[in-house]
């Protein structure tokens, strides 16, 4: 048996489900950044899951500008890889040239004579299990990848079966995912997504500059803009029920969904579209808002999805107004649970009037939430799988 404490010199593939680049910080940036500080760490930006539309020729140029730069070393112990791929999908014979191309590329990063952990986050990804002389292979499950918009539904369905077959640990951020997938894989685990809490949690922080002029109460979102998880009805329903609030949006359009229209969004005098920030500087934009938010609609994606943005909203101790998402219903104590205009509103009424202990409460649960007990529980689990195989050990 292996007698470790921590997860400590062992080399580890991050196939991931973003760009290293992206404003937007999810499970595997957290994942791969805190895993670098005692690991080697190859992290796979993701090589998507459909074709691009024509009106995504924006972030084509940016990939393809990735691509072309080669490796990146962001500091000893983390490497970035950029994979070039044929855009085309739910072709298996496209799909099985693509696995080529990855597995040559990620080879070519790889430490000589290395033995990953290899760590999942896409089931399209599954051709590309054995290609390394893995150790341990880890399927790290954060949606319910066949509900996203324009993927081969069918098609990713029988990878993520594949998966879950082979896969020595399966990791769930939420409760409906642990439930779905732990009969295909009986080393399921359902651990809740969480936030950075030492940053969101940080107090006194100063206005961002464009929110100064821009009139309050604020209801602010951070996070990705998209149609097929946010309920852009239901927040211009709201919208028009207070006219008194203002309704600001932070984050990148379309991401994930390239159909996402906002017309409806754009021309209520008291929403305001900010675009993307830098993550460091979501937290100034989160002690500024009155209310946090999570309008999502109630679909097979969002069923799913634990928001890591949920306990981002508590570790700063804010109100939060959410969609009663299945998900979400073990915190229901800590959040305002909508599912109409008319409910929505009503909360953003109830926050005004809110005592002060409730902001304490928030903020402690989030503690339990965090990356720092994330990773020591992560971290346990990983050392136990190891220590079941032979081969960790050399015989």
């Amino acid at each position: 048996m292996i007698d470790a404490k921590e997860l400590r010199g062992e080399t580890i593939l991050i196939l991931a489900n973003a760009e290293w680049d992206w404003e937007t910080r999810i499970n595997c940036h957290h994942l791969a950044a805190r895993l670098a500080e005692k690991n080697r760490v190859v992290f796979v930006d993701t090589i998507g899951g459909r074709t691009p539309a024509p009106r995504e020729w924006k972030k084509i140029l940016r990939r393809l500008r990735r691509i072309a730069g080669g490796n990146r070393q962001m500091n000893a112990n983390l490497t970035i890889v950029a994979p070039f791929v044929l855009p085309i999908y739910g072709n298996d014979f496209f799909r099985r040239i693509n696995t080529a191309l990855v597995a040559a590329q990620i080879r070519r990063a790889l430490p000589r004579g290395a033995r990953p952990l290899l760590w999942i986050f896409l089931p399209a990804l599954v051709g590309l299990v054995g290609k390394f002389n893995e150790q341990l292979v880890i399927y790290h499950c954060v949606d319910e990848h066949a509900a996203n918009p324009s993927v081969p539904a069918d098609a990713v369905r029988a990878w993520e079966k594949q998966l879950l077959g082979v896969a020595d640990l399966v990791f769930t951020t939420s409760n409906t995912l642990y439930e779905s997938k732990r009969a295909f894989n009986p080393r399921t685990f359902y651990l809740p997504n969480v936030a950075d809490a030492e940053l969101f949690a940080r107090a006194h922080l100063p206005m961002p500059a464009d929110l100064q002029n821009i009139p309050r109460p604020l209801a602010g979102y951070i996070g990705n803009i998209s149609a097929y998880k946010m309920d852009f009805d239901l927040l211009a329903q709201t919208a028009r029920l207070k006219p008194e609030w203002s309704f600001v949006l932070i984050g990148p359009i379309g991401r994930g969904d390239p159909a996402t229209e906002i017309s409806n969004l754009q021309s209520l005098p008291n929403l305001y579209l900010l675009g993307a920030r830098a993550y460091a500087e979501l937290p100034r934009y989160v002690q500024a808002f009155d209310a946090c938010l999570i309008p999502n609609q109630l679909n097979d994606s969002t069923r799913g999805s634990l928001p890591m943005k949920f306990f981002e909203y508590l570790a700063a101790g804010k109100p939060v107004i959410a969609t009663d998402l299945p998900t979400l219903a073990e915190f229901r104590e800590f959040f305002y649970p909508i599912r109409d205009a008319a409910q929505f509103a009503a909360a953003l009424d109830a926050t005004r009037g809110e005592e002060a202990t409730r902001a304490d409460a928030r903020a402690a649960i989030a503690r339990k939430y965090s990356w720092a007990a994330r990773m020591i529980e992560i971290e346990k689990i990983v050392l136990a799988a190891l220590a079941r195989k032979p081969k960790h050990l050399g015989v």
